[in-house]
């Protein structure tokens, strides 16, 4: 009676938890709900109870910890402090009332993997990051939270502290740094998730944040998705803001912008229904695992950070996907006025050469007029394997993504 009595307890609260759902009123609906993962946890719970005396906090840690093969492993052992560490300030509800009142069947959704490549980030951040997504995700839904480390020094790595955090955290470091192209890269192919999402780590996601995304993603192999992208102050990163669902866009000198709203851009437009992305605002999307392989990942000669949110953008409208925003779907994140790392413009510069002579067909010259600097492109590199994958994909040119996804770029 012991086990079952653990086994039933660790269902509902992990329910409850996950779901931030009242707890007086809504026990009986996570006993529900939790009834197909049951028998799991009652195998579990033996073992569970034998520990309990020894490491009371483990046991959440190792309820909420999928089931693996059998294989002699190191018990999880979560932080004294870890609830306290993930807490965070919850936004206050401001989507819009259709989204609130929205429903999902997340029994026939697929799971993620979240990746956070994260270099000189504040330890505060990150772990609001990680307690948001604990919080604000469905448990069902999330395989992981895979933090990469890009070669942070002893100061920033943080590493004994972000894999104790909670079971669905883990953790690469890798020895030197990557940069933010190669770091979300190297996070996708250690993860297996059928859907990736690539986060950044100094955001809050809101409620619901996920089911929308996965809601559009069904029955749409080569779409990606964004959520609207909120505001968190830098000077006070609790105080969550609503902002407008604006589109992305680029001018010729090949930096991101956000254009207009929705509406402004359609007028037939009606919230919160998702609308068309011409541009990537960068680095927080989700796609499916399938659709990210066949579509090029990302240029894995472009380095550090810059334009390989443009080039996936191009790729994707043009050779058969397209690109959505959910407004739904809510994510807070920090936009900064300085980065915490060191970025080096001659990267930047020959990203740009690269995704030029790949993917703006006849109209080099606008961008040429606009960043003269970028006229010489000798030390682009190697660009034959995009330009073979370009033409397997069979993609569209610049005239019909000028034509018909992003005309606002021609006039300006």
């Amino acid at each position: 009676m012991k086990v079952e009595a653990v086994a039933k307890a660790s269902v509902v609260f992990l329910c409850l938890f996950s779901r931030q759902i009242d707890t007086s009123a809504s026990t009986g609906k996570c006993e529900e709900d939790g009834s197909a993962l049951l028998q799991m946890h009652r195998t579990r719970a033996t073992a569970l109870l034998q520990l309990h005396e020894v490491a009371p906090s483990l046991g959440t840690a190792l309820l909420s910890e999928p089931m693996q093969p059998k294989k002699k492993q190191e018990p999880f052992v979560v932080l004294p402090d870890a609830w306290q560490r993930l807490e965070f300030r919850m936004p206050q509800e401001g989507r819009p009332e259709a989204c609130v009142q929205r429903t999902y069947n997340v029994s026939k959704m697929p799971s993620v993997a979240v990746i956070i490549p994260y270099l000189n980030e504040s330890l505060e951040l990150l772990e609001h990051t990680v307690g948001s997504l604990i919080k604000n995700t469905d448990p069902y839904l999330l395989d992981e939270i895979l933090l990469v480390d890009d070669g942070n020094d002893a100061d920033h790595a943080f590493a004994s502290t972000l894999m104790r955090l909670h079971p669905k955290v883990k953790y690469h470091r890798n020895a030197e740094r990557q940069g933010l192209i190669k770091a979300k890269a190297t996070g996708a192919d250690l993860t297996k998730s059928p859907v990736i999402v690539f986060m950044e780590p100094h955001c809050i996601v809101n409620r619901f944040w996920l089911e929308p995304l996965l809601d559009r993603l069904h029955g749409a192999p080569k779409l990606i998705v964004v959520p609207v992208i909120d505001s968190l102050p830098e000077k006070t990163p609790d105080q969550y803001k609503y902002g407008a669902g604006y589109y992305g866009g680029f001018g010729w000198n090949l930096e991101f912008k956000w254009v207009g709203t929705a509406l402004e851009r359609n007028f037939s437009y009606q919230s919160p229904d998702p609308f068309p992305m011409p541009c990537l605002s960068g680095g927080i999307l989700a796609m499916w695992r399938d659709w990210w392989k066949e579509s090029g990942e990302y240029d894995d000669q472009m380095t550090e950070w810059g334009s390989e949110h443009i080039e996936m953008s191009l790729r994707t409208w043009r050779c058969g996907g397209s690109v959505e925003a959910v407004p739904c779907s809510r994510v807070g994140h920090m936009f900064r006025k300085q980065r915490p790392y060191i970025f080096h413009g001659k990267a930047a510069n020959r990203n740009k050469k690269r995704l030029i002579s790949v993917w703006l067909d006849n109209y080099t010259d606008e961008v040429y007029k606009a960043q003269p600097r970028l006229v010489d492109n000798s030390d682009m590199g190697d660009i034959s394997a995009r330009l073979a994958l370009k033409d397997r994909l069979q993609c569209k040119s610049m005239d019909w993504y000028v034509k018909n996804v992003y005309p606002e770029l021609d006039k300006k």
